[in-house]
């Protein structure tokens, strides 16, 4: 049996890399087993805005990834993603999970 994930990624992608950055995580099942998107608006000094009408708007639109993970797997999901989309501009953070799982 594996062990439960420990670990959430959130991952902050472009729009437009959505598909790309679904394609890479379905193609690695053995580092993320599964994850959940949404979308998001990017805003503040930091954000690096890709099109005209983003700056025009000071936001630009994101997709969120948010994947449950082994803390242990987690550099390697990030080398992975790294050499795939070197200048991609994704944004990401992590947070301990107390307790992950289905509930039926």
């Amino acid at each position: 049996m594996t062990a439960p994930p420990d670990t959430l990624l959130t991952l902050i992608v472009p729009a437009s890399l959505e598909e790309t950055v679904a394609d890479l995580l379905l193609d690695a099942p053995s580092i993320a087993v599964g994850f959940t998107t949404s979308l998001a608006n990017g805003h503040g000094s930091e954000v690096k805005l890709e099109r005209g009408n983003e700056r025009v708007r000071g936001q630009g639109r994101r997709v969120k990834f948010e994947i449950a993970l082994r803390a242990d797997s987690l550099a390697e999901l990030r080398r992975y993603l790294s050499a795939a989309l070197p200048d991609a501009n994704l944004f990401f953070w992590t947070v301990e999970l107390r307790s992950c799982g289905m509930l039926a």
